[in-house]
This record gives structure tokens, sequence and C-alpha cells, in this order.
């Protein structure tokens, strides 16, 4: 709360000016707080994270801060860019039981060729994320 220096009335934070007596108070900071840990955002007054006690940054909107939703979230393009080739090779296999042996070897060889090509780059994509 914000003492008014004229009229000693309580004001909020956020007021520029004495809701009393209309006396200004001085400019408001703006700027807000994030946790590291957690990424919920608090005034400036804080100084430790509610839920995991972590001390506070000052946050700005280019800051990104990386939050405990977003750790897996690319998992899943990974497992897509194995399992569809995967399924080529199923593919192939019926095929092939079923005497269709070209359309059989075809599909077993683009399976596996695009299988080792989705792991290597796989492999190269999160080595150039690590940097």
């Amino acid at each position: 709360m914000r003492t008014c220096p004229k009229c000693n009335e309580l004001n909020g934070e956020n007021r520029t000016e004495c809701w009393k007596c209309k006396t200004f108070l001085g400019a408001v900071d703006t700027y807000k707080k994030i946790c590291p840990k957690c990424g919920l955002i608090f005034s400036q007054k804080t100084e430790n994270c509610d839920k995991c006690g972590e001390r506070l940054s000052v946050y700005s909107e280019s800051a990104n801060f990386k939050t405990s939703n977003s750790d897996n979230s690319g998992c899943w393009m990974y497992v897509v860019s194995v399992l569809i080739p995967l399924v080529g090779i199923i593919l192939g296999c019926i095929y092939i039981a079923r005497e269709e042996d070209e359309l059989g070897k075809s599909l077993i060889i683009t399976g596996v060729i695009s299988n080792v090509i989705a792991i290597l780059l796989g492999l190269m994509l999160t080595s150039c994320s690590a940097f």
C-alpha cells in the first residue's frame, strides 16, 4: 500500500494519485517478476515464489524461460518419425506373406531407409539444439 504524503490515506500500489485528496504519489513501477523454476509471474514487490519458494527474477517479454510443461513437448515428433517407417516395414512383410514380393520388398526397403534417415535427422537435431 502507498501512503499519501499530504493526508496519510492508504492507496493501492498501482495508483499514481491519492483517491481522497488527488495528491500525486509518484510513478508506478511496471515491471514484474518471474519464477525461473515454475514460470509463474508475480508483482514487483514479491521476492519468492509462492509455489516452490524459489527467488524471483525480473520478467521481460523477450526472456525465454523454460517451464515444466514444455520439457517433453517435441518428443512426439520423434516417435512419429520412427513409427511411420515401421508401418511401411510391417506392410511390406504382409505383402510378402501374400506373395506380392515386389511390392513387399520395395515397402521394406523404403521403410528401412526412411527409418535410418529419421533417426539420423533426430540425432542431428538434438545435438544442434544442445548448443
